[in-house]
């Protein structure tokens, strides 16, 4: 008798080039479907993705030290989570290369491309500034107006320098990590979460790492922020108690902490894409959160309350 394929605990980002890319696309698509200002909003991000994509390969991954991958396995510690892991200034040079690849995109409203122009400005005039603000967007904290609509260049750019290093990382320097709800190679916090259909790993949850991009996986029914199980239902935009099972976007509820984080079916639909699906479904978040409900998790493309 054959053994059940075990789906893997934990699975590394590959192929980013074309994961940007096929993000971009995704962006797009969302986009001629979207009312209101998340349309443009959409077209705006297929852009930087496309521009991550171009990014992505012209440097390598920069290495991890031993002792890091070393107190990873041994002790389930995310080897580049940002309290131990200092990141060099390769990811600047990424931001400014994501900057003037966006600031020569003619396709691109001259107001953005004006933005990216002066952000690449400032970035060369004051470097430990932007330092600060890729800090503040890391840890969550609160930002000013100026700041927060630089969040999708600076969040751009660290996904591309991190996801690059996980990338390059062996998975089993990364299989140990014990807190259920933060990423095992970088330590951040999952945008979503991802009910997969292949054939490795079908039907299975997967937590999907705002940062890095790397997967991991976690049963499902079970709240990603306290791990209790009693409380959880899934709210949808649909009225229509029909469409429940048939919605590919859903935000699962947790009455015991009161937290919610977006789960996709992909299953229902082939094409989602994490991050792009997460901002096309904002008026879910609105849903959700006048419910009482407070998200978990975020994407580092939209800064709350900027667009």
């Amino acid at each position: 008798m054959d053994r059940v394929q075990e789906a893997p605990k934990v699975v590394l980002p590959t192929d980013c080039k074309n994961l940007f890319a096929n993000r971009a696309s995704r962006m797009d698509a969302l986009a001629h479907v979207q009312d209101g200002p998340m349309g443009p909003y959409l077209g705006f991000l297929a852009h930087v993705c496309r521009a991550q994509s171009k990014v992505f390969n012209q440097a390598d991954a920069e290495p991890v030290s031993p002792a890091l991958l070393q107190n990873s396995r041994e002790h389930g510690m995310p080897p580049v989570a940002d309290l131990v892991f200092n990141r060099a200034a390769q990811w600047r040079a990424d931001l400014k290369s994501l900057l003037s690849s966006l600031a020569e995109e003619d396709k691109l409203e001259e107001s953005l491309r004006s933005e990216a122009k002066a952000f690449v400005a400032h970035l060369e005039r004051d470097p430990n500034q932007v330092e600060s603000l890729a800090d503040a967007i890391l840890t969550g904290a609160v930002l000013e107006n100026t700041d927060a609509r630089r969040v999708p260049f600076v969040g751009a750019a660290l996904q591309v320098y991190f996801t690059r290093i996980a990338q390059a990382l062996p998975v089993a320097d990364v299989q140990n990590a014990d807190v259920q709800s933060l990423c095992p190679c970088c330590g951040s916090r999952p945008t979503a979460s991802v009910v997969h259909m292949e054939p490795d790993r079908s039907n299975a949850r997967y937590l999907y790492c705002s940062l890095c991009q790397t997967e991991w996986n976690m049963e499902r029914v079970k709240c990603s922020s306290c791990y209790k199980e009693g409380g959880i239902a899934y709210l949808i935009i649909d009225t229509d108690p029909k469409a429940a099972t048939k919605a590919a976007v859903r935000a699962e509820t947790c009455d015991d902490c009161k937290t919610y984080l977006k789960i996709f079916i992909q299953e229902k639909d082939p094409l989602l894409d994490v991050m792009a699906d997460d901002i096309g479904s904002l008026a879910l978040d609105m849903l959700v959160d006048e419910k009482g409900y407070t998200r978990t998790g975020p994407n580092l493309l939209l800064y709350p309350g900027s667009e």
